[in-house]
């Protein structure tokens, strides 16, 4: 009975992510399209500098919270007092982080503007960024909260008015204004869609929850989540120093144009990666979090796994063998020769998607040591084996170093999850 409940929960997330995903590949795809056809290889550059320090800034103002927002809010969803603590605390935080964080976008956005984007004209783009910060924090926030209630249901919806929205306001500024409009838009859709969000009761009551329990703000709790906040700020100060430093690297290396096509490539990989992450944090990170056992940690995982490892080969499986056709219809001819960076691509990721399940254990049991191990293994190695490859194999050498070093952090997740996985759980249940 018990399995069936877990097959049942985990399809039912299956179903609703799938529409997630659905509406993700649809929009990406316009996305993708317009981009391609307006900003060429060197634009998708670009744009995927300013993205990675979007990421960086993110990973310190909402993106950060994820783990922790939802493993508090599943954990105390039945408990009105405990959920007013959580939900008061986190928003407050998120919103005092985001103002700080502002200033110093804001001070610096001539010096952003030159070293990511390559001219001091786009410093507006980070002067924006910097106003419309807590706007964008909040959106994710949002997010988060309702991924942690387990309302399948709404974070569907949010989540895909977000993606239309990009979509369509990307388009339209692309079309009218280029590379800028491109820019543009990474900052005002979340800002956007944040405010969007109230149109739903369930999103209203969060934030009255929050105006009307503010005596509820716990220095405790913020304590407390601040562990999960330093895990994420310190993975998203490595993935986007080491992405935007490889780019750079490249750029310097060969050219804009080479550095387009990479980023090109890890667009094409976003666009499933966006399924299993949802995965990871609508069903995984809850269950494995309320699990107090080493015999339910593998039960849970055993199950994760029968389903997912599959799944995943049917899908890389079929990009692959459409591969051509694939680039035809997302980019453009332009891109053409990224077709033999598929394999290499798919390799990384299939074995990216199975260490990152095995280390959301360290999440959901605040295992932050071998979280930050790990984590220095898979950034910093993919940084200096991709100087030293780029050196011999040019672009491709890109691509080994990513294998390579997901090969690495899977091997130390799995040694850190087998042989401490004791120590944070019992050997059965009392």
């Amino acid at each position: 009975m018990k399995q069936k409940i877990v097959n049942n929960l985990f399809f039912k997330v299956f179903s609703y992510n799938s529409i997630v995903v659905l509406v993700k590949f649809v929009t990406a795809f316009v996305v993708s399209k317009v981009s391609a056809i307006f900003l060429g290889p060197s634009g998708y550059a670009l744009v995927g500098n300013l993205k990675n320090i979007l990421q960086g800034v993110l990973g310190v103002t909402s993106t950060g919270f994820q783990s922790g927002v939802i493993k508090y809010v599943a954990e105390n969803k039945t408990d009105k007092r405990e959920l007013k603590v959580v939900v008061s605390s986190v928003i407050f935080l998120c919103i005092i982080i985001s103002c700080i964080v502002s200033v110093f976008v804001y001070v610096f956005s001539g010096s952003l503007s030159i070293y990511v984007l390559k001219e001091a004209s786009y410093s507006i783009i980070f002067k924006w960024l910097a106003l419309l910060l807590p706007l964008v924090s909040l959106s994710f926030l949002t997010v988060y909260l309702v991924n942690g209630l387990q309302k399948f249901k709404l974070y569907t919806f949010l989540v895909s008015l977000s993606n239309i929205l990009n979509a369509l306001i990307t388009f339209i500024l692309i079309y009218y204004y280029n590379l800028e409009g491109a820019l543009f838009a990474s900052i005002l859709v979340p800002a956007l869609n944040f405010l969007l969000g109230f149109i739903f009761k369930e999103i209203r009551d969060i934030y009255i929850l929050f105006f009307r329990n503010y005596k509820y703000i716990s220095i405790g709790f913020v304590k407390s989540i601040s562990v999960y906040l330093m895990m994420a700020v310190y993975s998203s100060i490595l993935i986007s120093f080491s992405y935007l430093l490889v780019r750079n690297e490249i750029i310097e290396s060969i050219d804009l144009f080479n550095a387009g096509l990479w980023e090109s490539m890890n667009k094409v990989s976003s666009f499933y990666m966006v399924f299993f992450s949802s995965l990871f944090t609508l069903y995984l990170l809850p269950q494995l979090t309320v699990n107090e056992t080493v015999t339910g940690y593998y039960s849970i995982m055993k199950n994760y796994f029968k389903y997912l490892i599959p799944f995943m080969i049917l899908v890389f499986l079929i990009l692959f063998l459409f591969r051509v056709f694939l680039i035809k219809i997302v980019l453009t001819e332009e891109f053409k020769s990224i077709e033999q960076f598929f394999l290499l691509q798919f390799f990384g990721d299939f074995i990216k998607i199975i260490a990152f399940s095995l280390a959301y254990q360290f999440h959901a049991k605040k295992m932050v040591k071998f979280y930050i191990i790990s984590d220095f293994v898979l950034y910093v190695s993919f940084y200096v084996l991709s100087l030293y490859l780029l050196e011999y194999f040019s672009l491709v050498g890109v691509f080994y170093a990513y294998i390579v070093s997901t090969i690495l952090y899977f091997l130390f997740v799995l040694i850190f999850v087998l042989n401490n996985n004791s120590k944070y759980l019992e050997s059965h249940a009392k």
